[in-house]
């Protein structure tokens, strides 16, 4: 398995949201960039993606970034590659519940 370099960030109130390194949109490192507002903004390019799930909230970048899930067990960080239907599931509710099948 390839080595993935990962941007982990621990929020004041111990949680942590790890996402990948490189910037979907051309590669940029986003260990460099900066955070603001649950968000990490690439310094190359300016684009910027949400740190809970990678939703790119600002481009250039049309693309999510990869996310990856975070536990802690016996004092190590763990990082596990959020599987993508549960990530677009996070993000779209779908249809309302109260609708019925035809």
């Amino acid at each position: 398995m390839d080595d993935v370099p990962v941007l982990v960030v621990r929020e004041t109130d111990g949680t942590f949201h790890a996402l990948a390194d490189r910037c979907s949109h051309l590669a940029g490192p986003l260990s460099e960039g900066t955070l603001e507002d649950g968000c990490v903004r690439c310094p190359w390019h300016g684009s910027v993606f949400r740190l809970a799930d990678g939703w790119n909230v600002h481009g250039p970048a049309t693309s999510p970034q990869p996310v990856f899930d975070t536990r802690v067990v016996d004092g190590h960080l763990e990082v596990r590659l959020r599987d993508g239907d549960q990530a677009q599931h996070d993000r779209d509710p779908g249809p309302a519940q109260d609708e019925t099948a035809r």
